[in-house]
């Protein structure tokens, strides 16, 4: 008997660390379902991100990018060279702050959430077909195109770069962001076929160690709760953690050099901020459990002391 209440410590302690682990799962498990995969969820996500200075800005600096390479070709195209040598240069110039004057307009938001639903259900319809797929899933961002070349004209500074029909010269998906590659595809499927049915399993297990680990810890249940609470606490600290780690390695593989590193950083913040919300509520119950332990330590040993005195 000795010797089995000797070896209970042990047993709960790899429970609880077992515990921390898989209820870090089971919160990448409910954000990559609830945030990642939703497409009412990422909407919303998309929309917080243009209040990102450094999103705003980056994505600013393609859509200028793209008005004035997409309008050099069609003068070109047209025959237009001088005309291209003349209007191009100075609209480059104003690039970025015209595109984000546009991004300020209630148009450009509606725009902008309709291109990401769009493209996040057609992302979802690729992501569950069993079959691969041939194209690219992407992000339509002409109609923000076209409202930036309209702007334009309003003011007359198209005009008065010479242009008559500027937003005539956008042509279809002149604008497109590349959410996944199609050589990406069978992987991506793989990944979210599991995440699709993490969730209920990572609870359920999380939930089983902890009362397996109360059951073994009964006969020293303070320290047990004491410990069930470290475990709340680390298993926040591990979501952040691994939060942290994954993004160093998105942003690593998406971006080439620094240029773009500040923009996508703040994107991948906000992508993943019901990670950090239930980390937050994870650490904030450790807290919560370890100080009730505590508290009523610090209350058992002073009745002590008066029923000795």
């Amino acid at each position: 008997m000795s010797s089995q209440r000797a070896g209970h410590p042990v047993a709960v302690v790899v429970a609880l660390v077992l515990a921390a682990f898989a209820g870090a799962v089971a919160i990448a498990s409910i954000w990559a379902n609830e945030q990642l995969l939703s497409t009412g969820s990422w909407v919303s996500v998309s929309g917080r991100m243009l209040e990102s200075r450094d999103v705003r800005h980056r994505v600013a600096e393609f859509l200028g990018e793209e008005l004035v390479s997409d309008t050099a070709a069609q003068l070109e195209a047209a025959g237009q060279e001088g005309v291209a040598e003349e209007v191009v240069p100075r609209l480059r110039a104003e690039q970025v702050q015209l595109a984000e004057r546009v991004m300020r307009t209630k148009q450009f938001g509606v725009i902008w959430k309709q291109a990401n639903r769009s493209g996040h259900r057609a992302l979802l319809r690729v992501l569950d077909e069993e079959g691969g797929g041939d194209e690219a899933v992407v992000v339509n961002l002409t109609p923000a195109l076209r409202q930036l070349a309209g702007v334009l004209e309003e003011e007359g500074l198209a005009e008065e770069l010479g242009v008559t029909d500027l937003a005539g010269l956008v042509e279809p998906g002149a604008a497109r962001i590349k959410v996944l590659e199609a050589r990406e595809l069978n992987q991506a499927q793989d990944v979210v076929r599991v995440v699709r049915h993490l969730t209920a399993p990572a609870v359920i297990v999380t939930l089983a160690l902890y009362l397996l680990a109360l059951l073994l810890g009964r006969h020293r249940l303070s320290r047990t709760f004491l410990g069930v609470g470290l475990a709340l606490a680390a298993t926040g600290g591990l979501a952040l953690l691994a939060r942290a780690l994954a993004g160093h390695e998105v942003v690593d593989q998406l971006i080439a050099g620094n240029a773009d590193r500040d923009a996508a950083e703040a994107a991948w913040r906000i992508a993943t901020s019901k990670i950090a919300d239930l980390a937050g509520i994870a650490i904030g119950l450790g807290a919560v459990v370890v100080l009730l332990v505590g508290a009523v330590t610090i209350f058992r040993k002073a009745a002590e002391g008066r029923t000795v005195a």
